[in-house]
């Protein structure tokens, strides 16, 4: 489960910035406690099951989801390349001076195969700087190696996978076999090095997606109807409410747009032409789609239909709800960036509400957002809501409702009242109509 994940001098943020998912220990917040998971180890009562991360456009807010991707990448691959490209990809706050006047870093501490970790990356113009990785088996944490620039200093006896790719000099050890701009822990991961392939595993858990589109997750959806009936079973109780009674797989051959033979003047081109078609049609490009089967209440009588049909809301709740099931049935982490889009307030609700009630296990969901109604009691925790908001320097900042005590939950169980007067700031740009009218009317 993740624990907290910092970051600093990272896109729109420059100054460090974290994310706690640490559940409050205040007797005030002790309620909604199907939304935490007890921990009792490591100094640590419980962790959140969800938080949710609220703010104004081009606030942070989609930046702060891809951080954790970027440091995903940086993670599992950076060996997949024989250059640079994975840590170039890593641009650090634009609006100063000097770009690098720290460097820009990822620190994130975890639970995993019983133990809390600890790993982190500094990186300054292209290249790792800074590298470490500890861990705490019972209460006390211990350092496992700490890397600076190819120097290196390692725990031999608990972290003696390290002992192969290393040199020592003098009285320092230098790293071999890894390059400057590769981690460190990847490289001994893929060596089946014992702590590292604990790391290396936990990210490939860590799955960051977009609300915008279902880009990355639609086809992984429709091989879990086709291959898995558990899931089919799960996603059509949820589905009942949408009076969506089954849902088909069907297989579809993909129509790509050619010229027709005989059409080129130039008679090698037509005849090149001529064997790309016998080609396509002796290896026909098969795309699978969803069908869904409604039934008519009155006769009784079921229709299927192409999913295409339906709502953009339908669509993406369908193709979501593989992403929720796989990582609530394999204790997994998802962050899904601009949550709400295409859906109606009571949908998001029953998505999220729903989560909470089918996640009995360690898997933890992270969402962005801008639809104030989710800001309930009802939802969520204090504790779970955040907030994302630019500084007039043009960084962005990342805090937490319960950083504002003077203002506990309201009678009426929602915080969307005082988001909107400005009491927690992440504001819209516009802090009222009249404001925005004065602007459009000159």
């Amino acid at each position: 489960m993740l624990i907290d994940f910092s970051l600093q001098n990272y896109s729109s943020f420059n100054s460090k910035q974290e994310l706690s998912m640490l559940a409050s220990t205040s007797t005030k917040e002790n309620y909604n406690l199907n939304n935490t998971k007890q921990i009792n180890a490591y100094g640590i009562n419980s962790l959140l099951k969800s938080a949710s991360i609220f703010g104004a456009n081009a606030s942070g807010k989609s930046n702060f989801a891809a951080a954790l991707n970027t440091l995903k990448s940086l993670v599992l691959e950076s060996l997949d390349s024989i250059n640079d490209k994975t840590v170039k990809k890593v641009v650090p706050f634009l609006l100063k001076e000097n770009l690098f006047d720290k460097p820009t870093e990822f620190e994130i501490t975890f639970l995993a195969m019983d133990n809390m970790y600890r790993y982190g990356i500094s990186i300054e113009q292209g290249v790792i700087s800074e590298e470490w990785l500890y861990w705490t088996k019972t209460s006390r944490e211990t350092q496992l190696f700490h890397r600076e620039g190819q120097k290196v200093v390692f725990n031999q006896r608990s972290f003696s996978e390290a002992k192969s790719f290393v040199h020592k000099e003098g009285d320092s050890w230098n790293i071999e076999k890894t390059k400057p701009f590769v981690p460190f822990v990847s490289v001994l991961s893929q060596f089946n090095g014992k702590k590292s392939v604990v790391v290396t595993d936990w990210f490939q858990k860590l799955n960051v997606i977009s609300g915008l589109d279902d880009y990355g997750f639609k086809e992984f959806t429709i091989d879990l109807f086709e291959e898995n009936s558990e899931f089919k079973e799960w996603s059509l109780e949820i589905l009942k409410s949408l009076q969506i009674e089954d849902i088909i797989v069907d297989e579809t051959e993909e129509n790509l747009p050619l010229l027709k033979k005989g059409s080129l003047d130039d008679s090698d081109l037509d005849d090149a032409l001529s064997k790309l078609h016998s080609f396509i049609e002796k290896n026909k490009i098969k795309k699978k789609l969803i069908k869904i089967v409604k039934v008519n209440p009155e006769t009784g009588k079921f229709y299927s239909f192409p999913l295409s049909l339906e709502s953009e809301g339908t669509k993406k709740l369908i193709y979501l709800l593989g992403p929720l099931y796989d990582v609530i049935k394999n204790e997994e982490i998802l962050i899904v960036d601009e949550f709400d889009n295409k859906f109606h307030t009571l949908l998001c609700k029953f998505i999220i509400d729903l989560y909470h009630k089918s996640n009995q296990g360690a898997s933890q969901l992270i969402v962005t957002c801008h639809d104030t109604n989710l800001l309930t009691k009802e939802l969520f925790r204090r504790d779970q809501i955040w907030f994302v908001e630019k500084t007039p320097l043009n960084e962005s900042e990342i805090y937490s409702l319960v950083e504002y005590k003077e203002h506990y939950t309201r009678k009426e169980g929602s915080y969307s009242k005082d988001y909107l007067s400005g009491k927690y700031g992440a504001i819209p740009l516009f802090g009222s109509i009249d404001d925005l009218g004065e602007i459009l009317n000159g």
